[in-house]
């Protein structure tokens, strides 16, 4: 039987508890086991602005369901819910609900992805041993796992302020299932059908909320320390950059931007001379002009750092009697986490009640209008919740002095659904040395699986000194990294490239012009995230899933069409696996002139140059680059320039907009779609949209670069204006090189 369509949640009493069944935007289905009469709000994970899809409910033998496009999610009498695909194939079903607080699904076999990573197992990609929610500095595990089964599932529950750093949820593949336990009183659980796990993900994320633009300074370069000395350091620091011509958008600045002194030591009743909320005159005796000049003179932007406490005596008496204050400190070390250690006790703001992230938007908005870039978020481990709602409180902040424009933070660990919110992760404060370089791949990838689509980490390493090659080979993985940005603790020799001699300096300029040679494809592949939820950084066996190399490949990555593979080891040895096929080698450096061409289904070994970053690309790969800029202000510097590898048909959509504002959410983007007809030697485009004066930094003319296997040669068009539209054949009798 069939009931009208709906999109109200169904439920159905199951001895002392009810289920409740709906649907969740257009991906997912909503489980609700709850006792009788308990009132269950929806998690913050989920993007409350989701428009559900309709479904019919329908009875059937001993099932009460409803069935939607992407399938069907039932319970029976006895609490045995019962999730199937669009075709009615059989996904998962539970065992009978006992009142236990369990629920048991079945399995054939499942594989589960999707967990987040600590550094112990950042390596590898399947979830194993139990899995519990958790916010902790080097290490996050999201409540989300997909399964090879054919479906998703992201588990919720309410989070309290005596629960830390946890969600008292937890799920364990064992014997021929996947088990979920809670400890309080009501549990959601978000069902995903998905064939595939890149489909899976894909729908994790919508579910979750559209990962929105970050600013375009995001996806430069940027360098953070902890121990900047005065306002004469900073400017000597990017002076040389610039000098140095050593390309980069944005320096972040640690607690002495604001304060005189760290608040660590601090006991309960803080510091009547300690400042939350003002500028350390040390650096910033004049803010708002230091940071014009930085802008105007330097074309570099400053962030700082913040942390979700208050130090000052005189703000924690008014705000404690108003019980704004949570419980617990900040646990102290990495993974896992030294409660014995703790510090910021009693000190540490509850961003979950509607009023502090009020007040806190109150004090922080003068930041906006002095010209603070965005913020770096650190110690958040408060409460499994802090990161996200701190960030709700810091976007109010920002929009009310700067409505149109984009909201961006970096915080040191994530809950599923900040990106829709403009915040990105970095991965803690990992240590200085190779065994933490070679697991970088693995904790981003392992990140955004779990649901974190903007990734950094302390490239160089954090804690202890780095050498010369440590830092150049860190460098060269944060080329193809959603975030680069490199850190150090403060007893260190700083991350500045310029800092390590001729030769390192030398391969990390050349590894930074590289990543703001790909600023047109990256910035166009996270404008195909934001409009399709599918990530352009995945795993390599999202592209090759019958390739038994690559399941557990986490030192290789999918940068859009581009396979990664850095050099991850000390002595230089090059470990790459390449899947079966023809590859060449990427030849976007600025002063790469020629590529080669190599037979995939095999491993590859040797010894790498300092400045080798290896990557590849398959034929028919269409790369839009822009010339050498040092920042993202000087775009388009040139013209656009189009690499194409012959072999194979290609296409590439590149999107631009004005990197700044949100008007891109409202089609104010510029979109020129580049096609190679291999059979032909032509590629052609057309560009719609925004007009070029709309878009600061659009790109009016263009020249393409073809590399050919078959004919042996590199081919240069030369220079044309990009018009409306437009066309470049190859002609066999002009090729450069041999």
């Amino acid at each position: 039987l069939a009931a009208a369509v709906a999109t109200e949640e169904i439920s159905l009493d199951v001895g002392e508890y009810r289920f409740g069944l709906a649907t969740r935007g257009a991906t997912a289905f909503r489980l609700r086991v709850a006792p009788k009469g308990e009132q269950v709000v929806e998690t913050v994970m989920v993007d409350p602005d989701l428009k559900d899809a309709q479904f019919q409910k329908y009875t059937e033998g001993k099932e009460t369901g409803i069935r939607s496009a992407i399938g069907s999610l039932a319970v029976t009498g006895t609490g045995v819910v019962i999730l199937r695909d669009s075709t009615g194939k059989l996904l998962t079903q539970s065992e009978p609900f006992a009142g236990d607080k369990k629920l048991v699904l079945s399995s054939n076999g499942g594989k589960l992805y999707g967990r987040g990573a600590k550094p112990e197992d950042a390596q590898q990609f399947l979830a194993t041993g139990e899995v519990t929610p958790m916010v902790c500095n080097t290490a996050t595990n999201s409540p989300y796992y997909y399964s090879t089964d054919g479906y998703g599932a992201l588990g919720a529950t309410v989070v309290d302020n005596d629960d830390k750093i946890n969600m008292k949820i937890h799920y364990i593949a064992e014997g021929q299932g996947v088990t979920w336990t809670w400890e309080k009183t009501y549990f959601e659980l978000f069902l995903i059908p998905a064939v595939a796990i890149s489909e899976g993900t894909r729908a994790y994320y919508e579910l979750t909320g559209r990962p929105l633009m970050l600013p375009k300074l995001a996806y430069g370069f940027g360098m953070s320390r902890w121990g900047w000395e005065d306002s004469a350091y900073v400017e000597n620091v990017v002076r040389q950059m610039r000098d140095g011509k050593f390309p980069i958008d944005y320096i972040i600045i640690d607690f002495e931007w604001f304060a005189g002194e760290t608040d660590y030591s601090f006991q309960p009743p803080g510091k009547s001379t300690y400042d939350d909320f003002g500028w350390n005159p040390k650096l910033f005796d004049q803010p708002k002009q230091l940071l014009q000049e930085y802008r105007e003179k330097y074309n570099i932007k400053m962030a700082g750092i913040r942390k979700p406490r208050i130090g000052n005596t005189e703000t924690l008496n008014e705000i404690r009697p108003k019980g704004w204050i949570l419980p617990n400190g900040e646990p102290g070390g990495g993974y896992p986490p030294q409660w014995d250690g703790s510090y910021a006790f009693d000190r540490c703001l509850d961003f979950s009640q509607e009023v502090v992230r009020d007040w806190y938007a109150g004090e922080m908005s003068h930041y906006t209008e002095d010209g603070v870039a965005f913020w770096w978020n650190d110690e958040g481990e408060t409460n499994y919740m802090t990161y996200h709602y701190w960030n709700l409180a810091e976007r109010q902040g920002f929009k009310s002095k700067a409505p149109a424009k984009r909201f961006f933070s970096l915080n040191r660990a994530f809950t599923p659904g900040m990106a829709r919110l403009g915040a990105g992760v970095w991965t803690g404060d990992i240590t200085a040395n190779w065994d933490f370089l070679r697991k970088t791949p693995g904790m981003m990838l392992n990140f955004i699986l779990g649901g974190a689509p903007y990734v950094a980490c302390d490239i160089g390493g954090f804690n202890g000194e780095s050498t010369d090659k440590l830092l150049t080979r860190w460098i060269q993985i944060g080329v193809f990294m959603p975030i680069m940005r490199v850190h150090s603790v403060i007893s260190a020799k700083p991350h500045f490239p310029f800092l390590w001699g001729p030769e390192a300096a030398a391969a990390m300029r050349e590894a930074l012009e590289l990543r703001y040679r790909l600023m047109p494809y990256h910035y166009s592949l996270a404008h195909k995230m934001y409009k399709t939820y599918n990530h352009y950084i995945r795993p390599v066996f999202f592209d090759f899933p019958d390739d038994e190399q690559c399941g557990d490949l986490a030192t290789q990555w999918m940068f859009g069409d581009i396979l990664v593979a850095p050099i991850l080891a000390e002595d230089d040895a090059r470990s790459i696996y390449l899947p079966k096929g023809t590859w060449y080698m990427l030849a976007a450096g600025a002063h790469a002139s020629r590529t080669l061409v190599m037979e995939g289904g095999r491993h590859f070994s040797g010894t790498a140059a300092l400045t080798e970053i290896p990557a590849f690309v398959r034929p028919g790969a269409v790369i839009p680059l822009a010339p050498v800029v040092q920042s993202t202000e000087e775009l388009p510097g040139g013209p656009l320039e189009v690499e194409i590898y012959a072999g194979a048909d290609g296409s590439f959509e590149l999107i631009e907009d004005d990197g700044d504002t949100e008007a891109y959410a409202s089609g104010n983007v510029r979109t020129t779609s580049l096609a190679w007809s291999n059979a032909d030697r032509t590629l052609s485009w057309t560009v719609v949209g925004a007009d070029g004066a709309e878009i600061p930094g659009a790109f009016v003319q263009v020249r393409a670069k073809l590399f050919d296997k078959e004919a042996g040669f590199v081919f240069d068009s030369g220079v044309k204006d990009l018009g409306s539209s437009g066309s470049i054949t190859f002609d066999p009798a002009e090729a450069l090189t041999v």
